[in-house]
């Protein structure tokens, strides 16, 4: 698969993580047959920023040993982007504490 349709796939459900957290999805609506629980949609996003994350190292592992296969450019790119997926993360991850925290002062 490619890095920039892999990282569309990350965007796209991180996204659809932030609409979640922000209360843009009915809760109490039942889920579509076939659909993905949050649970594995949340872990396959994870997997796949720590993927981003390994193969960025790698790059970079193999630049430093002198790989003529890598280049700077490569490694440079497969870091940048590396980063923006876990900035994605986190910023999910803050909406996600957010709303915890809304929910848990919510006033019955």
């Amino acid at each position: 698969m490619d890095i920039n349709t892999n990282l569309t796939a990350i965007k796209a459900r991180m996204d659809a993580m932030s609409l979640a957290a922000s209360g843009g999805i009915d809760p109490s609506a039942a889920p579509a047959s076939g659909s993905v629980d949050f649970q594995s949609l949340l872990k396959n996003a994870i997997t796949q920023v720590n993927d981003a994350q390994n193969s960025a190292q790698a790059k970079a592992q193999d630049f430093q040993t002198g790989s003529t296969e890598t280049s700077l450019e490569e490694v440079m790119i497969s870091l940048q982007k590396a980063n923006l997926s876990l900035q994605g993360m986190i910023a999910v991850r803050n909406k996600l504490v957010e709303a915890y925290k809304d929910i848990t002062n919510i006033q019955a």
